[in-house]
């Protein structure tokens, strides 16, 4: 088997040039060496579309990315490797779920919390895990290994399941804290418990312009000016509610509303009705199905395209 590996830059790229980390082309190469020497048995064809520190992603390197997939998947590849930067590789994975998820194609994103030279590093177990589920797991769609600090295993993740970094914390955690499945032993298991993504439950957006992504905060003002505005999201508490007493809140809504502008809100499932998410009808905020925050910017953005 061969995988098409693509690589993108990120820690997993970085070499340290006095006390500076930046991307370096040839450390996708060593990545594949080290990988080869641990007992990696597919063979690897690369592309490398872009390279950058993943924090300076932005809209065009997704759509470059999306376009070197696609090229490698009519040359006829269906397992693919993409190296990418912890900081925003929960957008790509969402955008790539989101394009090739219901696909027969396998897309597993690998990175690396340091660079491969430190010992640290999980790049290569993140790797390992790829390789071995590529080529020895049938299921398609768009995967994410990671070996979070302190474990012995690597946890595999869907694309569209995964959650935010909390600050200072390189962990990877799915919604609900239930991952896809684990690699350990050398060998893939799958979570008995995992309920399947929320990617096809998304409901149909289709109003075009940019995506305003609102988070709360005690004493939050909203912004006034809605031109060229496509949908809002608007991220909830923990417990799924908004401060819906706040007259900032409604009137915010309300111009909405006036605009055309549609209002989601992500973050919230059933239960703990709390009077607050009474109010979400009345303020024309439309309740996604539980996913990811990211996994919920990502949808709107492209569906807003």
């Amino acid at each position: 088997m061969t995988i098409f590996t693509v690589f993108t830059g990120g820690t997993i790229s970085c070499s340290l040039s006095g006390d500076t980390l930046s991307p370096n082309a040839q450390n996708g190469y060593y990545l594949l060496d080290l990988a080869r020497r641990a007992g990696a048995r597919a063979a690897f064809e690369t592309a490398q579309p872009y390279l950058l520190l993943s924090e300076n992603l932005d809209m065009a390197h997704l759509e470059a990315l999306g376009d070197c997939i696609r090229k490698a998947i009519d040359r006829g590849f269906d397992r693919i490797i993409v190296t990418h930067g912890t900081d925003t590789l929960q957008y790509t994975a969402a955008y790539l779920d989101l394009i090739f998820g219901g696909t027969d194609v396998a897309i597993a994103l690998v990175s690396a919390n340091y660079p491969l030279r430190d010992p640290r590093s999980n790049g290569l177990a993140n790797f390992m895990a790829a390789e071995l589920l590529l080529r020895t797991e049938a299921e398609t769609g768009v995967f994410v290994p990671y070996q979070n600090t302190g474990d012995g295993f690597v946890t595999v993740h869907r694309g569209f399941d995964l959650l935010p970094h909390l600050p200072y914390d390189d962990a990877l955690k799915s919604v609900f804290g239930t991952p896809y499945g684990y690699v350990r032993g050398g060998a893939f298991e799958r979570e008995a418990g995992y309920q399947g993504s929320a990617r096809d439950k998304m409901p149909e957006c289709t109003r075009r312009g940019r995506v305003l992504y609102l988070r709360p905060y005690v004493g939050m003002g909203y912004p006034r000016d809605l031109s060229g505005v496509g949908a809002v999201l608007l991220e909830g508490w923990h417990s799924g509610t908004l401060p819906t007493a706040s007259a900032e809140l409604a009137d915010f809504c309300r111009r909405a509303g006036e605009s055309g502008v549609p209002l989601y809100l992500t973050g919230s499932t059933e239960g703990f009705n709390y009077e607050s998410k009474r109010e979400f009808d009345r303020l024309g905020i439309t309740v996604l199905p539980p996913a990811s925050p990211i996994a919920a910017y990502v949808f709107l953005v492209v569906s807003s395209q």
